[in-house]
């Protein structure tokens, strides 16, 4: 793998790690502070304010680490090996 793949999983995972801790520590604050119902209505399904934070703030790690996906050869696609070995 090159050297920029390498970078762009490195910063997404830390990126990604980052993001988890924010959301759980910010949850535990809410349920701390709040208590239990506002817990309960920040985990609603239908808060859409809260989906769209939660995606807006993992969003970058998860793009960075499809990017280097990407951007990383296969070894099917160097080696042109069928998807499926016949079995004779």
């Amino acid at each position: 793998m090159s050297m920029l793949t390498n970078a762009l999983r490195l910063v997404g995972a830390i990126w990604l790690s980052a993001a988890g801790l924010l959301i759980v520590f910010s949850h535990l604050v809410v349920l701390h502070m709040d208590g239990f119902w506002a817990f309960v209505n920040l985990m609603n399904p239908w808060n859409v304010a809260s989906a769209l934070t939660l995606h807006l703030t993992v969003a970058p790690g998860l793009l960075l680490r499809m990017a280097a996906d990407q951007l990383s050869p296969t070894t099917f696609a160097q080696n042109d090996l069928p998807a499926i070995d016949p079995a004779h």
